[in-house]
């Protein structure tokens, strides 16, 4: 029997290649400032490593502006290749969303960030289309939370399709994004954390289930065996 199920999925870290974005764009800038572009990006790894956020791109669009910032993407881009963005993995689980539920839309992006940045990096992997839910916190369970009925099922947002499914799974990079996941949720943790199991140990839910993996190519091993 097929799943009632929606897929929540992160952009950040688990669909885009983050880390290479911010690198491309800071190895550009250094080539006219030499040195800046590194102290920005050993910000940006600092702030990721805390669970917090640097936002690169709007710090550089306050400072420079618009088309100054669009340029700069296009030439970083050019220079890694848009294709190299999407990281190990991530097409082939959204070749699968489909055959594993029965609700339609089947999957979405659930993102913390810009909305100007985080549509640039949607359409740079060619996901422009996908149907996509923009937070205003990287604490994302309780707005999962928001949407749970008293039954246990989920009044899904409009941007999802605005319907009732029976489960969710999520995927996420950020382990605080976790913290009082909601029951009938299946939690995937993307993280090369060696000691994740561990950290897994002490997190509070309130009922959700999280497992800790490398990629989404694991994610796709656990949704179809």
């Amino acid at each position: 029997m097929e799943r009632n199920m929606f897929q929540l999925i992160d952009l950040d870290r688990t669909l885009f290649d983050t880390s290479r974005f911010a690198r491309a764009i800071t190895d550009e800038i250094n080539v006219t400032e030499p040195g800046v572009g590194t102290k920005l990006d050993e910000m940006y790894e600092a702030a990721y490593k805390n669970e917090e956020t640097f936002f690169l791109m709007r710090y550089l669009r306050e400072k420079h502006g618009d088309t100054w910032l669009e340029e700069l993407v296009e030439r970083a881009v050019e220079n890694i290749g848009a294709a190299t963005l999407l990281l190990p993995g991530a097409r082939e689980r959204l070749s699968i969303a489909n055959s594993v539920t029965s609700y339609r839309p089947s999957w979405g992006i659930l993102t913390y960030g810009d909305d100007v940045d985080q549509r640039m990096k949607i359409r740079l992997i060619g996901l422009e289309d996908a149907p996509l839910f923009l937070t205003s916190t990287p604490d994302k369970a309780p707005i999962i939370q928001s949407w749970q009925k008293p039954d246990g099922t989920f009044q899904l947002p409009t941007e999802f399709g605005g319907g009732v499914v029976d489960s969710l799974t999520f995927e996420d990079d950020k382990l605080r994004a976790f913290v009082g996941l909601s029951s009938n949720v299946t939690g995937f943790w993307v993280t090369q954390d060696i000691h994740a199991e561990e950290r897994l140990v002490e997190l509070k839910t309130t009922g959700g289930s999280i497992t800790p993996v490398k990629n989404l190519s694991e994610v796709v091993k656990k949704l179809t065996q």
